[in-house]
């Protein structure tokens, strides 16, 4: 867990405990909910994401790699191309 969701459990608890103790308890038990509801998500998607950057380092990479060689049987064809095209006056 990183110190987002830390953060949003640990507010989540508090929120809760308090809500228990019988104190504004209409405000604080909706709040723990939501927040809880946040942490969820923040640790189920947080994987995700991090095999999203993963994939999109990679994929980055290799179009780096690959523009920058260009092929010369592909460059050597298009010049033979455009010197075999008739001229138009």
């Amino acid at each position: 867990m990183n110190t987002k969701t830390k953060v949003l459990l640990a507010i989540s608890l508090t929120s809760f405990l308090i809500s228990a103790t019988g104190i504004l308890w209409g405000l604080f038990l909706p709040v723990g909910a939501i927040v809880f509801g946040l942490f969820i998500i923040f640790n189920i998607l947080g994987k995700e994401s991090d095999l999203f950057d993963e994939e999109q380092r990679l994929r980055t990479a290799l179009a780096e790699k690959n523009a920058s060689t260009p092929k010369s049987s592909q460059k050597s064809r298009n010049e033979s191309l455009l010197s075999s095209a008739p001229l138009r006056s």
